[in-house]
């Protein structure tokens, strides 16, 4: 839970580094239907998301994970509609689906739910001195949130993509 305190009649002020400043997170969590095993992967970007950062996201997941069929879930991000993204996708048909959510629907995703529980949990009080520190916690919590099989199983329930059974918690 986050909290704060101040004198009554008096709202507290929280001093941030951050303002306009930004990190973009792009990530999915990962699962194995044959294993039941469950990962999740993240890239940082001090910008927004554009065309090219999306088609270096998919770059990457194809050196990882061509071997074997992928289907990937994603919103409707401008990005992700862009020419050069489409021609990727259909270029690279026969191990990589692609799904879209419906148009506004961020409680079907399950990163959703892990972007939720990282903001909460990990950052809910804290308030980086320097956008360089807010980058570093973002990428340690993501990279210590990636081996939570449990907690990124609960994200995955919680979207109702897959049932408990489904998952491997009979």
């Amino acid at each position: 839970m986050v909290r704060t305190w101040g004198l009554k009649g008096i709202t507290p002020l929280i001093q941030s580094a951050g303002g306009w400043k930004r990190i973009t997170a792009a990530g999915m969590i990962t699962f194995n239907a044959k294993t039941r095993r469950t990962g999740s992967v993240a890239w940082l970007f001090r910008k927004g998301m554009r065309k090219k950062k999306m088609l270096q996201i998919l770059q990457d997941i194809k050196k990882k994970y061509q071997k074997s069929a992928f289907v990937f879930l994603w919103d409707s991000l401008p990005a992700h509609k862009a020419k050069i993204v489409t021609q990727f996708v259909e270029a690279n048909k026969e191990w990589l689906t692609t799904l879209r959510f419906p148009a506004y629907a961020p409680e079907l995703n399950p990163q959703e739910y892990l972007w939720s529980g990282v903001k909460r949990a990990d950052f809910g009080n804290y308030s980086a001195p320097t956008l360089q520190s807010l980058h570093g916690k973002v990428r340690r919590t993501l990279k210590k949130r990636s081996g939570q099989s449990k907690f990124l199983k609960g994200c995955i329930k919680a979207s109702r993509l897959f049932t408990a059974r489904e998952l491997g918690e009979d």
